[in-house]
This record gives C-alpha cells, sequence and structure tokens, in this order.
C-alpha cells in the first residue's frame, strides 16, 4: 500500500499534488521552466517579478498557472511508484512501498502517534500497524512513552533509520540529476535558487 498525504511537506519529499490534466512541456529554455498555456503557445519563466515590470495582473496569475501546473507534474513523478521503486533500489535497501513511505513520513512528523501520523496521511491507523511493526523489526524506528498521555506511544526514527533517510534522499538527488545530466552547472543552481526561494513562501504563507 501507498500512503500519500495532501498537504505539502518540507523535509521529506513529501505529498503528492492532486492529479489532473497538465499543459505538455517542452525542452527547457536556457534554464528556465518552459511549459504551454492555455491556448497552446509556448511560454517560459520561473521567479520572481522584478521591480518596476510592466506585467499586470493577468499575466502573472497566467504565469502563476504555467508555474502551478509544472509542480504538479513534478510531484506527481516524484511520488509515483515507479520513481519511488528506483529510489528504493538505488538506495540498496529492501524496503516494501508502505515501508518507504512511512519511514519518510515518521522522519518528518517524528516524534509523533501513529493515530495523528493516520490522520496527517489520511488512512486508517490500522494500516500503519504493518509497517510499522516490521521498520522497528529493522530497527529503523523506535517507540517511546508519550509525555502528554502515559497510555499512549510515540515513534521516532532511530540512528539506523536517519542513516536509511539519508541513503534514500541521496539516491533520489542522483536520479534528479540524471534527469538533469544535459544541462549546465549553472542551470541547476538557478532552479535550485528558484525553488529554494519558492519553498520559503510555502514556509512563511502556506
Amino acid at each position: 500500500m501507498v500512503y500519500a498525504r495532501r498537504s505539502m511537506p518540507r523535509a521529506a519529499g513529501g505529498e503528492v499534488p492532486c492529479r489532473r490534466d497538465m499543459p505538455g512541456t517542452a525542452p527547457r529554455n536556457n534554464g528556465w521552466l518552459t511549459t504551454t498555456n492555455r491556448s497552446g503557445t509556448w511560454v517560459s519563466g520561473m521567479g520572481r517579478t522584478s521591480a518596476g515590470s510592466s506585467d499586470g495582473p493577468d499575466e502573472q496569475r497566467e504565469a502563476s498557472e504555467e508555474v502551478a501546473a509544472a509542480l504538479a507534474t513534478v510531484g506527481n513523478w516524484m511520488f509515483s511508484t515507479a520513481a519511488r521503486r528506483r529510489i528504493m533500489a538505488a538506495s540498496g535497501l529492501e524496503l516494501s512501498l508502505g515501508d518507504y513511505t512511512l519511514l519518510a513520513q515518521i522522519s518528518h512528523h517524528a516524534p509523533v502517534r501513529l493515530s495523528v501520523l493516520a490522520e496527517v496521511m489520511e488512512v486508517d491507523k490500522s494500516t500503519l500497524t504493518p509497517p510499522a511493526k516490521r521498520l522497528e523489526a529493522r530497527g529503523f524506528i523506535v517507540r517511546e512513552p508519550d509525555p502528554a498521555d502515559a497510555r499512549a506511544q510515540l515513534v521516532r526514527v532511530s540512528r539506523s533509520g536517519k542513516l536509511a533517510i539519508r541513503k534514500l534522499w541521496q539516491a533520489r538527488a542522483d536520479i534528479v540529476a540524471e534527469l538533469m545530466d544535459d544541462w549546465s552547472t549553472a542551470e541547476i543552481k538557478k532552479l535550485a535558487a528558484q525553488l529554494a526561494a519558492f519553498a520559503e513562501a510555502i514556509e512563511r504563507k502556506g
């Protein structure tokens, strides 16, 4: 079973955007994100609008729609079964999709009750019990008393679990690097800076 949450994650690589029909994408143009608008016209550009720009609210909204569509495409790929299987294979870890997803979610939210995590992931708590037991058996997660309720337990990632997460994220980075193997370092750094600025906006306003 694959678990997903609807809100955008920050560190764990997070969430699957709502699937919908997306405009097509064209090859990048000098490092800028290039997509099609609703009329089928190719448009490019991703980043902040410079001061004094003549673009009006309609142009800004259309550009924002293109960014949203591109991000949804990226998210759908990143959290697809095929992509996650590639990440797990490259990491060398023998994890099921459910175990992988739960480990990533615990890493992001820990320490956390499984019941709370089930609500966040929008699944029944009973579906988290088997993968949680497997992760605990492998020493990737540990349970500890909840200071707020002696009857409850919290789960968190152990030292071994953190090493596993590190391998997973390194494998993820390697796969992303393969997709951009024909990009220049300057282009990759430019995109990274733009996405970092967008992530910062999410932290402040999301």
